[in-house]
């Protein structure tokens, strides 16, 4: 089986494509974009955006925003740019016809229209967080790390910078100054990812400064915290990075960039988690981890030695299978079958 997949990372030249096929990678294409950290494809999967995640854009502060049409064969074209107006803008998500992009180093969100071509519109007001955490080092204001849309209707919002995760109705998320339920996790904690399984009320968020998964429960107005598991063995900070859900839904996968650890969990029907193994990224500082779309194969992204690793997924055990080189890789994004 073959898969196309994109990955975003650091550099001039910070976007590639890849090829997967039984389990081997091989890099295709690379593609010029400066610190294009974070991808999302459209729905169709004809269209790329990416982030640039800078402090300053053209002249300006603040980092951008790009889409690409994706050709037959793979290559991209660039169609848009857009500033940020918001510092370090580190993931992006489509929620219906908006453009949401997570500014970590400024704590906002920057909102865009799409055009019926996909190119990215109009900006909307920026959302605004303000405040700040426990951690004086970390925590001194906001830090939006990313956004999602939910099953249950919200644009899910973590804030690494408050502790906490912002809920806004996906029916409001246009208005000017939406209005948000909050959820505080632990102080000092750092919300960094979350992830929503569909048909369960049990919802996770990834902790970057104290190295835990934490399980909630419930909607936001209620929310309840129910569990808390470790990343990594405890003995080091591990600065955990990425958390995604299997197709299936059947599991849960988080990095831990300080012991460079793949973190791999069963999903209960209650939503609570069992660890079914923990490797070896078999690279330095695992920033993403992705499956493929029929949950076979892992593909994790070392961002400090520029190792794209992949992994046969095989009864909850994860096997290395391969590697290939890509200029300090962030995000891995996988393309559909065209």
């Amino acid at each position: 089986m073959k898969y196309n997949l994109y990955v975003g990372g650091y550099g001039t030249e910070s976007i590639a494509r890849v090829a997967l096929r039984d389990g081997r990678l091989k890099v295709c294409q690379t593609f010029p974009a400066v610190n294009a950290s974070y991808l999302c494809l459209s729905p169709d999967g004809q269209r790329l955006y990416a982030v640039g995640e800078t402090q300053r854009f053209r002249g300006e502060i603040g980092g951008s925003v790009q889409s690409y049409d994706i050709a037959p064969d793979g290559a991209l074209t660039q169609t848009s740019m857009k500033p940020t107006h918001g510092v370090d803008p580190c993931h992006l998500a489509l929620v219906g016809d908006l453009l949401v992009v997570s500014n970590y180093g400024s704590g906002s969100l920057s909102r865009y229209r799409l055009e019926e071509d996909g190119t990215i519109g109009a900006m909307l007001p920026l959302v605004e967080h303000e405040g700040r955490g426990a951690r004086a080092d970390r925590q001194a204001g906001p830090h939006v790390h990313q956004a999602q849309l939910t099953p249950g209707g919200w644009i899910a919002v973590s804030d690494l910078g408050l502790d906490s995760v912002f809920f806004y109705p996906a029916a409001e998320i246009a208005r000017d100054r939406p209005d948000a339920v909050r959820v505080r996790v632990p102080a000092g904690f750092g919300p960094r990812h979350l992830a929503f399984p569909r048909a369960r009320d049990a919802w996770y968020v990834l902790c970057e400064l104290e190295s835990e998964l934490l399980i909630y429960r419930g909607a936001p107005e209620s929310a309840a915290l129910i569990g808390r598991v470790p990343v990594g063995d405890g003995s080091a900070p591990n600065a955990p990075a990425a958390l995604r859900l299997s197709p299936d839904q059947k599991m849960l996968v988080a990095t831990g960039r300080g012991q460079n650890v793949i973190a791999l969990f069963a999903v209960s029907e209650n939503g609570m988690l069992a660890r079914l193994t923990e490797v070896s990224s078999r690279g330095d500082w695992p920033r993403d981890a992705q499956f493929t779309p029929d949950g076979k194969y892992l593909v994790c992204a070392n961002q400090n030695d520029g190792l794209l690793t992949a992994f046969a997924v095989e009864e909850g055990r994860l096997e290395y299978c391969s590697s290939a080189r890509v200029a300090s890789p962030a995000c891995v994004v996988f393309a559909p079958q065209r």
